[in-house]
């Protein structure tokens, strides 16, 4: 079966194990998707941020749904970035653990059979949006009730890493940054021992 694994990084020949901190499972693992459109947003600038956010939904029929937790989050994400999409080709199973249903893993290497040179993620993301694979909702066009759920995701973030209290911590920057209005609040939840 074909699998894809999105990376920044140049030249690899064999995909090995590895384990983030921020992952749901904690074991090292190869990561694979049987979905090359997803590999893109894999394609990731750590050192921008060093997480991933939770903007990504894939619908039952493969279709990809980036939901803009701030304005212009794709093109901040990927606009300029490039990278690369391995291509694996193995029986590799589907781990449900992941929380993504076209994701497999292997606990061993896996030799990648070749692989595409992205130049510009953020324009081959919308280039799916073309075929019909991929919808764009806009922060600006949410509804009431997204603004609410993003708001309790980023609340929840930063008293979950302890950011005001943690400047060296990887989402520091970008919270403060891109939610100063619920990083505001969050200190003024802190300050009155409620957060």
């Amino acid at each position: 079966m074909d699998f894809y694994h999105g990376t920044t990084v140049k030249g690899l020949t064999e995909l090995h194990p590895f384990h983030s901190p921020y992952s749901i499972i904690k074991e090292r693992l190869v990561y694979l998707t049987s979905n090359k459109q997803l590999a893109l947003h894999y394609i990731w600038d750590s050192n921008r941020l060093a997480t991933k956010m939770p903007m990504l939904d894939i619908r039952k029929d493969g279709t990809l749904v980036f939901q803009e937790m701030f304005s212009g989050a794709l093109e901040y994400f990927y606009k300029g970035l490039s990278g690369y999409i391995y291509h694996c080709i193995g029986d590799y199973p589907i781990n449900t653990d992941s929380g993504v249903f076209t994701c497999a893993t292997s606990s061993n290497p896996v030799p990648v059979t070749d692989f595409e040179f992205i130049e510009d993620v953020y324009e081959s993301i919308l280039q799916y949006a073309e075929k019909g694979t991929f919808i764009y909702e806009r922060y600006e066009q949410l509804p009431q009730w997204r603004y609410d759920i993003i708001r309790g995701i980023i609340i929840r973030g930063i008293k979950r890493d302890n950011l005001l209290n943690n400047p060296t911590h990887p989402s520091y920057k970008f919270t403060k940054e891109k939610f100063s209005q619920y990083w505001k609040e969050a200190q003024v939840l802190y300050d009155n021992g409620i957060l």
